[in-house]
């Protein structure tokens, strides 16, 4: 839990707003005494802050996934287990009095759902308390495919706090079932990384991503900037920073 908090607070301080209002502060702080310096860093940050909040630059940015590596019917066929991945909660949600699923988990888990129908696949559950919440990931993904998807989940894994976590637990579970090949669901800007991470831990993956994004289009208004535009490039930087991190714990 450690790790996950400190993951979290470099990544807040590195990320937009958070890395440029460092930046800024800094270089307020120098000002007094090394006004050269002071100056480029608050210009700097200033930068930096307006470039992330252009969708232009978000959109440029945005991870991709090649389409033709994802799973065909004949390889969903060949797989054993479908496993989910958790993307987050809605916390202490008042109109459901309790934990329920963020958008993004939900996103993930109604694909999970479909492809279980399509192909009559058990499905596996992964996701710890990142958080420290009331409910894992993985349980309030199972209450949603249960009780509003009509949907059974086989295995619930509920001990992982990120990517690498949700390969080593997963292949811990699937291993006493003697399971290796299986459909990984996650997001298509995710994916990359966490393929490489199950295939690491051991499974024969067929990715099946969702919310594939056609190539970006140009607009005039990218060239403006907005808050929506400086989330998008927030979250598209944290999955590189994954990615590289994946490259250099390897």
């Amino acid at each position: 839990m450690a790790g996950v908090i400190i993951s979290k607070i470099i990544t807040i301080l590195i990320l937009p707003p958070g890395g440029p209002i460092l930046i800024t502060l800094l270089g307020l702080i120098l000002l007094r005494r090394f006004r050269k310096i002071g100056v480029i860093l608050i210009v700097f940050a200033l930068l930096i802050f307006t470039s992330s909040s252009l969708p232009v630059v978000s959109k440029a940015i945005r991870p991709g996934f090649n389409e033709s590596t994802a799973a065909t019917s004949a390889e969903m066929a060949a797989a054993e287990a479908i496993v989910v991945l958790g993307a987050g909660l809605y916390v202490n949600a008042p109109e459901y009095g309790e934990d329920t699923l963020s958008g993004s988990a939900l996103e993930r888990v109604r694909y999970g759902a479909y492809l279980h129908r399509r192909t009559g696949k058990p499905l596996l559950v992964t996701g710890g308390r990142p958080e420290n919440t009331k409910l894992s990931e993985a349980e309030a993904m199972r209450r949603t495919l249960e009780q509003e998807f009509g949907v059974p989940v086989q295995w619930s894994e509920e001990r992982s706090l990120n990517t690498r976590d949700n390969a080593n637990y997963s292949f811990l579970t699937l291993q006493a079932e003697e399971i290796n090949k299986i459909i990984l669901v996650t997001h298509a800007s995710h994916m990359p990384r966490a393929v490489a991470e199950f295939e690491r831990a051991g499974f024969d993956v067929t990715p099946a991503p969702t919310k594939i994004r056609a190539a970006p289009s140009f607009s005039y208004f990218d060239l403006l900037p907005s808050a929506a535009a400086m989330n998008s490039t927030a979250r598209n930087l944290h999955e590189w920073l994954g990615r590289a991190w994946h490259h250099i714990s390897d």
